[in-house]
């Protein structure tokens, strides 16, 4: 070969390059696509993990739509329109659960449920918290040996009470000024994580309150076993008799398929004046959600409901006020 052979034509490298205007439109793919795709919870646990996100998801879409009528873009701004409205009904379906009535004559029953964190150092004022509550009936949630000592003065100032501290971040404790019939502990799923079930008397009724906390869904499997302790809660409450309460930290959202399990299997809903939509967990975080809830059957409304202060803990506590809407 000569040295005055021309070399060969070598390949252009091609740059790919990165712009606004398309990594907008991943964003906004992105946005429309976990709304509806969180809408098929019950085909998949991913799916239903997009689901407990509806506030973000409204917010999102609303954006979209901005930003569709900035580009002009006609077709984007009907779907992402569609969109928001889909998450705003979803949304509003929980905003008023039940009509406000009057119960002359008869005082409310208050009910707090609260997930204290188990690795919470600021024992003293989540406890003056629930004492300064009084409640009829309390539910603590992460309670550990480490709480031990300081649940004592919820031991004097109840008369009856149920403890299961010994599980981790899945300990649980009920107080009550209400009597106490009997109590058991249910334990549901592979985890056998405890669940409390105390038979009361309310003014003259029998009354069940279950107290529950589920593992999150976050993974296939402990996804199914968090579906399948909801969903087994619900057939425990679907054979009681009397006035049921349900209340906890279920790891789930009102419009999220475990809880449509619970609610469908078990007759319960949330029979509530006041929306229950607003976060109880992660305030801090752009993914606050609500997961922390009271559930009622049988007559039983929520007139009021209150969300508790910050107290080192990473929810907040609920505290509802029920009446007896049926005779």
């Amino acid at each position: 070969m000569s040295d005055d052979t021309p070399p060969a034509d070598k390949p252009i490298p091609v740059k790919k390059t990165v712009t606004l205007g398309g990594l907008c439109d991943v964003i906004v793919f992105l946005a429309l696509a976990s709304t509806w795709l969180g809408s098929l919870g019950r085909y998949g646990w991913v799916f239903d993990l997009m689901s407990h996100f509806r506030l973000q998801h409204l917010i999102a879409c609303a954006v979209v739509v901005l930003y569709a009528l900035l580009r002009r873009r006609t077709w984007l701004v009907l779907i992402s329109l569609i969109s928001v409205l889909w998450n705003a009904q979803i949304i509003h379906a929980f905003h008023q659960t039940a009509e406000a009535v009057n119960a002359p004559g008869e005082k409310a029953l208050r009910v707090m449920t609260f997930n204290v964190l188990t690795e919470n150092k600021n024992h003293v004022a989540a406890i003056d918290h629930v004492l300064k509550a009084d409640a009829d009936i309390v539910c603590l949630l992460e309670v550990d040996e480490t709480w031990h000592p300081n649940l004592e003065p919820l031991r004097v100032k109840y008369p009856h009470r149920v403890e299961e501290l010994f599980h981790g971040n899945f300990g649980i404790a009920c107080y009550t000024r209400l009597p106490l019939k009997s109590s058991e502990v249910r334990r549901f799923t592979i985890w056998q994580l405890p669940t409390l079930v105390l038979n009361l008397d309310h003014l003259g009724r029998p009354l069940t309150f279950i107290a529950t906390h589920p593992e999150p869904p976050l993974g296939g499997v402990r996804a199914h076993e968090w579906r399948k302790q909801l969903s087994d809660i619900g057939a425990l409450v679907a054979g009681l008799s009397g006035e049921v309460i349900v209340a906890g930290d279920f790891n789930a959202t009102p419009w999220c398929e475990g809880m449509r399990l619970l609610r469908e299997k078990g007759g319960l809903d949330f029979h509530s004046v006041a929306p229950v939509w607003p976060p109880t967990w992660g305030l801090h975080l752009p993914m606050m959600i609500p997961i922390d809830h009271v559930l009622t059957k049988r007559g039983l409304t929520i007139q009021k409901r209150t969300l508790g202060p910050e107290t080192g803990s990473d929810h907040r506590s609920v505290t509802v006020e029920i009446t007896r809407t049926t005779p």
